[in-house]
């Protein structure tokens, strides 16, 4: 099949599964293709992409060969496997899937991927993998591989249909990636008994990092030091791989943010984060959210801050409809919010009226809108130059 033919069946199949079976079927299969090469296994609720990024960059300036596994992606679905900075090549995409296909019938989207990049870390003879969970931890896919190194960063209120709403119930879905005497990392938004009481039963060291801030880069630049650290990479490489941040982390294109803030600890953390670093501007909002995150609640936080929120739908079958939105909304002021048809109908006017009012606009939540409200502010950027 062609690259386009196996991404389209791909979408078209279900995207989570929760339970391991189909997953230590595959990893049968494939003979454990992660135990070809050291792992770190990196779970939690807001910043597992961020310190998996870190961690990957400082493994890598060190002279390691280092694969990541993150999900999802922003603009390509190869973003989410790569070796040394370098996407996955659509040919090695087909020739993965054709062969994952083959093998289980009843697998996931999340599934199917995860293996689809630990298979090719090992042919690709890396020597470290940074993989992180996709949702959850105990019967998550990733949870097949045993790590050198666990990591936990935080701990809040996510996807509560599967997780439950409770956040020791969260915390203890999370902890599940613990393994036998292999040292755990947690961050300072992760201290849950459960995760303390899961590393006592399985004798793990736990390593807490205290790092508190206003800005939630530093959190997780100080629980990737910790794992670096441990690991025992130079200081050097590690204080030039956190400084890295994954785009759409408090990325500033113009006069627009970007941020992957979807839910309401993420979103305090991006207000904290705007008050901090732009304390007498005024902020107008873009945003669109999944149907299956609390996104009420995220919306509450943005209207207290907001001169105005303009409200759109992700290109997802994930995404919370505009009218979820509005019913979100209806107890707030009209004037203060606007629906539109379009991602890029939203940034049409949003970047205008921001501009217009010496603003700065804010795009966050659902990873799935900022590809194209990327793209259309870069646009936008673009024609104001010229």
């Amino acid at each position: 099949m062609r690259y386009t033919e196996i991404i389209d069946r791909l979408y078209q199949i279900q995207w989570l599964n929760q339970g391991l079976e189909n997953a230590q079927r595959l990893n049968k299969a494939l003979q454990k293709p992660a135990s070809n090469y050291q792992t770190i296994h990196v779970a939690g609720s807001n910043g597992k992409g961020s310190v998996t990024t870190k961690i990957a960059q400082a493994l890598q300036l060190s002279g390691y060969r280092v694969g990541i596994y993150t999900s999802p992606h922003l603009f390509s679905f190869r973003e989410r496997i790569s070796v040394d900075g370098t996407m996955i090549s659509e040919d090695d995409v087909v020739e993965g899937m054709e062969r994952l296909f083959a093998i289980e019938e009843k697998a996931t989207f999340f599934e199917l991927t995860t293996f689809l990049a630990f298979d090719y870390f090992r042919k690709q003879r890396v020597d470290y993998a940074v993989i992180e969970t996709g949702l959850g931890g105990r019967l998550d896919a990733t949870n097949v591989i045993t790590p050198v190194l666990s990591v936990i960063t935080s701990i809040s209120r996510e996807h509560a249909h599967v997780l439950g709403s409770d956040l020791e119930q969260i915390a203890f879905e999370k902890a599940g990636i613990i393994k036998p005497h292999v040292p755990l990392v947690i961050g300072p938004k992760a201290r849950y008994g459960s995760i303390f009481n899961r590393a006592k039963e399985l004798d793990s060291p736990v390593h807490a990092s205290k790092m508190i801030s206003h800005f939630f880069d530093e959190e997780n630049s100080a629980v990737a030091k910790l794992a670096l650290e441990l690991l025992k990479v130079k200081p050097d490489a590690i204080a030039e791989g956190i400084a890295v941040r994954p785009p759409c982390r408090f990325e500033q294109v113009g006069e627009a943010i970007f941020d992957v803030a979807h839910n309401p600890d993420a979103i305090f953390n991006l207000l904290q984060a705007l008050h901090a670093f732009y304390p007498n501007r005024t902020f107008r909002f873009l945003v669109g959210f999944s149907k299956d995150k609390e996104y009420g609640q995220c919306l509450d936080l943005i209207a207290d801050v907001a001169s105005h929120i303009h409200l759109v739908q992700a290109h997802s079958p994930r995404a919370a409809t505009v009218d979820h939105l509005l019913q979100a909304l209806k107890n707030e002021d009209p004037k203060l919010y606007t629906p539109h048809l379009s991602i890029e109908d939203g940034i049409e006017a949003a970047y205008e009226a921001a501009l217009a009012s010496g603003e700065i606009l804010v795009i966050c939540g659902s990873f799935y809108i900022m590809a194209a409200a990327k793209q259309a502010i870069q646009e936008k950027i673009l024609v104001s130059f010229f």
